[in-house]
């Protein structure tokens, strides 16, 4: 009877421990293990439990000793867990033991894990101890008497400014506080930095190629410096030629810019009726080219006249007693059409003045006067 409670005790022990489940042995390579990482320790996959840690050994890996951990993982879960998994050793608590965790990558490999390869461990958490002995390793470096001369110093150099530290703690959150209201700015600030540094970095290319050719540019300037200074002397000279001349000619040219004056004030008066003349002839060309027949002659019939006397100044000086055009300044008359007939007229006091004659006498100048000249008399309306 004893011996049949011994049985099923160690039945149920060995059940419990997985003892009759099949398992399936993976490697685990790190560069340390670390404290607390016992036969036991628990192996997650993405956070589920899969195995557990069999032994914790030394192993030689090209020419370096490793930790090289065993791992009993059930045979049903290796399906699931991709070849190029991220292995790290981590611990429960601050002080509490390791386990390793598989977590799967963000591209995870269609090929599966395998006992005959071994897995890179990409981590392993830091122990408190090793942080203790790194700590006591740099205060074994420090003089003792050296570091409290330098705490007392610092102590007497700080002593009766706790005001103003603690004003400029004060000072210090407001600014804080005003950099945290301004922060939406910063951000598109920082992403506007972003944005050009990106600008800058697609036209590096281009301003590289500016740079090198600014290089040849410079080379070519260095070789031609003997011309260049020439042309720079030429240039000076040409220089005080051209002061000379306008220093000379300033009175005239101020003159002739006074003179233009009156031109200039006339030809803006009168502009839109320049512009009406230049259009006009615009629409009219096509038009009188038609009658031209070959677009440049034309032909008339026509007979030839005497011409009348000729102007005497001052009898015949015109009239010009009128200005301005439509609506009383320069401007477009509308286009006559049958819809504007008969066509609109002004009444002006302007045009020649045909000073009338008070008496007979033969048409001037006579044919004498174009070989001699005139001869008997002034040439007048009414002698």
């Amino acid at each position: 009877m004893v011996i049949l409670v011994v049985a099923v005790l160690a039945l149920t022990w060995m059940q419990f421990r997985g003892v009759f489940e099949q398992k399936t042995q993976l490697t685990v390579l790190s560069n340390r293990s670390g404290l607390s990482m016992d036969p036991g320790s628990k192996v997650t996959f993405n956070g589920v439990p899969i195995g557990r840690l069999t032994a914790v050994a030394v192993a030689d890996v090209d020419g370096e000793q490793q930790a090289k951990l065993t791992l009993d993982i059930k045979p049903k879960y290796l399906k699931l867990i991709p070849e190029n998994v991220t292995a790290e050793l981590k611990a429960t608590t601050v002080f509490g033991n390791k386990y390793i965790s598989f977590v799967a990558p963000d591209d995870p490999s269609p090929q599966r894990i395998s006992p005959d390869t071994p897995i890179r461990a990409k981590g392993v958490t830091t122990e408190f101890n090793t942080l203790f002995e790194t700590i006591t390793a740099i205060s074994e470096q420090i003089d003792p008497i050296k570091l409290n001369e330098t705490l007392t110093a610092t102590a007497q150099a700080l002593d009766g400014l706790g005001d103003k530290f603690g004003q400029s703690i004060v000072n210090g959150n407001d600014i804080l506080t005003d950099l945290n209201g301004r922060m939406p700015s910063i951000r598109r600030d920082i992403s506007g930095l972003a944005d050009l540094g990106e600008v800058y970095a697609n036209a590096a290319p281009d301003l590289f190629d500016g740079l090198a050719n600014a290089v040849t540019t410079a080379r070519t300037l260095n070789q031609q410096r003997g011309n260049l200074d020439q042309a720079l002397v030429a240039a000076v000279g040409f220089g005080n030629t051209g002061g000379d001349i306008f220093e000379r000619g300033g009175p005239y040219l101020v003159r002739g810019a006074q003179d233009l004056v009156p031109v200039s004030a006339m030809l803006d008066r009168n502009s839109p009726a320049l512009y009406c003349m230049i259009h006009n002839y615009a629409e009219s060309a096509p038009k009188f080219a038609q009658q031209t027949r070959n677009g440049y002659a034309f032909e008339l019939q026509d007979f030839l006249v005497g011409a009348g006397n000729p102007w005497v100044y001052p009898d015949n000086l015109p009239r010009v007693n009128v200005s301005g055009g439509p609506e009383g300044r320069p401007g477009c008359w509308q286009p006559i059409t049958k819809d504007l007939w008969p066509t609109p007229y002004l009444v002006m006091d302007s045009g020649a003045s045909i000073a009338p004659y008070n008496h007979f006498e033969l048409g001037q100048p006579l044919m004498a006067e174009y070989v001699w000249g005139r001869q008997i008399g002034a040439h007048t309306i009414n002698p």
